[in-house]
């Protein structure tokens, strides 16, 4: 049988009082999970989009986004509503593809997706999301603006698209 050590409360209290280590050493933090325990209100951001062949522009902002926040929501439009705004030959990857691809990014705390317009806006408010962190392109054109306190465009970046990377 194995020798197994048990580590006590104390131990771990103790050697995480050390100089050398840091709680986040050992245990990932759940801003959501801290926030309900204490009271205090999340700060989280909301970004979506198809985010169908992502690039760097795509990671650009994604990074900014949760600097932004403590929690970063990212919305995906399903097949069908890419479909119907990008044309017949997009969606590259499907949703559940873009999915795992999303929740990879190491700035991306949760991803949900959205269908039509009211879903988006609903989605929005059930992340209880303060701010959009959205393309320049949209200025004047943002869906779920009436659901967050604020509105933040990013500029486009190495003057990259997802239409000008497939030649759409």
């Amino acid at each position: 049988m194995p020798n197994i050590d048990m580590l006590t409360k104390e131990a771990m209290e103790e050697i995480l009082r050390g100089e050398e280590f840091e709680v986040n050493d050992f245990f990932e933090i759940n801003p959501q999970q801290v926030s309900q325990l204490t009271g205090e209100k999340l700060n989280t951001v909301w970004v979506n989009g198809c985010f169908d062949v992502v690039h760097a522009g795509h990671i650009a902002m994604l990074k900014y986004a949760k600097s932004k926040a403590q929690r970063l929501v990212v919305g995906l439009d399903t097949d069908s509503r890419v479909r119907e705004f990008k044309g017949i030959n997009r969606p590259i990857n499907t949703l559940e593809n873009r999915k795992t691809v999303m929740k990879a990014i190491r700035y991306v705390d949760q991803v949900v997706h959205f269908s039509t317009q009211d879903e988006l806006v609903a989605q929005i408010r059930k992340a209880k999301a303060n701010a959009i962190v959205v393309g320049e392109e949209y200025k004047g054109r943002v869906v779920g603006a009436e659901a967050v306190d604020e509105i933040i465009f990013f500029p486009r970046l190495y003057d990259l698209s997802t239409t000008k990377i497939i030649g759409g």
